[in-house]
């Protein structure tokens, strides 16, 4: 990021205000146990960066050699560790580890409301901005590709549909975002439609910047 140390810039200044705000509660996902006392603590970072003087944003292509989620499309994350001082540190622990982004380099813009999963983790989302350009270096058991999208792809209604997809047997209702043949679903979808929920507010967002 070409901000000086401390300051944050317009586009940031307003996403951590759009995300200061309260969100409404949230049910759990179809198909999970909503008295379950087992949920197990996750974090994932939502990473943004300006890039073409547009926002985007990125998801890792999980490879079929993970325990969970395998060969799905998720932002980078995973469940904490103990040496994880909190879940802040486990979205950018598991960031760095997956994608090769320093921990040190990425800047907390905001939550975004917790939320249960199939595999019965409890995640918290955030949103962190991250320098551009950057070289990102996939760790190689468990990413097999990132996948680089503008947000204001993202923000166009057009792209994303609900429809059933088939988990463990049955089919479970989901929303799926669309992109150059990839499908984003699942609680990856639902945290991202969060995210442009905030960013929508008041008729605007913030996908194109100045930078």
């Amino acid at each position: 990021m070409t901000e000086a140390d401390g300051a944050y810039s317009p586009w940031m200044e307003d996403l951590r205000t759009r995300l200061g705000r309260s969100f409404g509660s949230r049910p759990g996902a179809p198909g999970t146990d909503e008295g379950s006392s087992q949920l197990r603590p996750a974090a994932v970072l939502i990473p943004l960066y300006v890039r073409e003087k547009a926002l985007w944003t990125l998801f890792t292509k999980r490879t079929d050699m993970v325990e969970h989620h395998k060969g799905q499309i998720s932002f980078p994350g995973g469940g904490r560790s103990d040496r994880d001082a909190n879940l802040w540190e486990t979205a950018i622990r598991e960031t760095e580890e997956e994608i090769g982004v320093p921990r040190s380099s990425i800047r907390i813009l905001g939550a975004l409301p917790k939320l249960q999963t199939v595999t019965d983790f409890e995640v918290s989302p955030f949103v962190g901005a991250i320098p551009y350009p950057v070289a990102f270096a996939p760790h190689a058991g468990e990413v097999e590709s990132i996948i680089e999208v503008p947000m204001s792809y993202l923000l166009d209604p057009m792209v994303v549909e609900e429809r059933a997809v088939k988990w463990k047997g049955r089919d479970v209702m989901t929303l799926v975002y669309h992109y150059k043949g990839h499908a984003i679903w699942g609680a990856t979808a639902r945290i991202l439609t969060d995210l442009l929920a905030a960013m929508r507010e008041d008729g605007e967002s913030s996908a194109r910047t100045g930078a």
